[in-house]
Parts: C-alpha cells; structure tokens; sequence
C-alpha cells in the first residue's frame, strides 16, 4: 500500500470544496458589471432637470452600495475559492452579508419615495396619505426588523471565516428569518 493519496480524489475533492465559492464569484461579478453598465447608462441619459429630482441621487446611491456589495462578496467569496478563507479578517464577510440583506430595502424605500410625485405632500390630503403610506412603512419597519435578527443571529452564530461560510451554507435558504424577508418582500413590491 502506498502512502501517497489518488491524485484524482484529491482534486475531486478540491473542486467539490470550491465550487460554490467559485460560481458565488462568477455571479457576483456578472452581475456587478451589469449594474455598472446601468449606472453609466444613467449617468449618460439623465438630464439636468432629472438630476434634480429627489429620486436620482437616491438610485445612485442604491447603484453605488449594491456595486460595493459586489466587490466586498466577490473578494470574499474568491479568497475562499483559491482556499485563503484564513486570510480574510471576520469583518470583511459580515460586510459583505450587510451589504447583501440591507440593499434590497433600500431600493424598495426608493420606490415608495417615487409615490410621493403621484401624490404629493402639498395637495394631498393627510387621511388619504395615511391609506396609501401606511401598509408599506409597516411592512419596511417589519423588515428591518427580521433582518437585523437575522443579522445578530447569523454574527452570534459565527466567530471566523470559514465558521461564516459554514453557516450560511446550512442556514440561508431554511432560516425562517429568511423566509419571513422573502415574503414580506414580495408583498411590498407587489403593493406598487
């Protein structure tokens, strides 16, 4: 018998650990570049009086922290891919997993604030603000909440990087926190 390993189980099971990590990198990065291109492309069209709109600074700040999204899950998830998890500080995932749960509220709070050229301030009436205004601001401040239970719960629950990935391969998809955002979004988008 020798000592030496089978070559092939060895890089089987050196793609089997990498592989999630790899294809995270790929989709974040097409995805970046996308967005990237929508944030030129508003740039580009945007007119002077567009610009002084409430609402484009707002999408351009949205376009700027999910871009800072990207790179921060890019960079984590492809030091795990060339198998430097250790390398990386524990804050860097758990800004990135911020920078994952927290954008989508922002861009839909950015819809809701789109409402107000509909019905605005001056010449609407207070109860007829308080009907349309108030189901989404509940369900936004539920959301917050749920995610920053997730977010202390999912902190809580992982001390390194590798405890990090670890953890969110087991919980993301069946954490009940998760499952409650999911579907506390799709009624807020569907709303408008």
């Amino acid at each position: 018998m020798s000592s030496v390993a089978d070559p092939e189980a060895i890089i089987n099971a050196f793609v089997k650990t990498i592989r999630p990590a790899f294809i995270s990198t790929v989709v974040h990065a097409a995805f970046s570049a996308s967005l990237f291109a929508l944030f030129v492309v508003l740039l580009a069209l945007s007119t002077k009086e567009s610009r002084c709109c409430v609402v484009f600074p707002l999408n351009v700040f949205a376009i700027c922290i999910v871009l800072k999204m990207g790179v921060l899950l890019g960079f984590s998830e492809g030091k795990v891919a060339v198998g430097r998890p250790y390398w990386l500080s524990p804050n860097i995932p758990l800004a990135g997993l911020a920078f994952t749960l927290f954008p989508p509220l922002l861009c839909d709070s950015i819809l809701l604030i789109r409402l107000f050229a509909l019905y605005p301030l001056s010449s609407t009436r207070p109860a007829t603000l308080l009907k349309i205004f108030a189901f989404p601001f509940c369900i936004k401040c539920a959301r917050v909440v749920i995610l920053t239970l997730f977010f202390n719960k999912y902190v809580g629950s992982a001390t390194t990087a590798e405890g990090l990935a670890q953890s969110e391969d087991s919980t993301w998809f069946c954490n009940p926190y998760m499952v409650a955002e999911w579907t506390m979004q799709i009624v807020d988008t569907s709303g408008k």
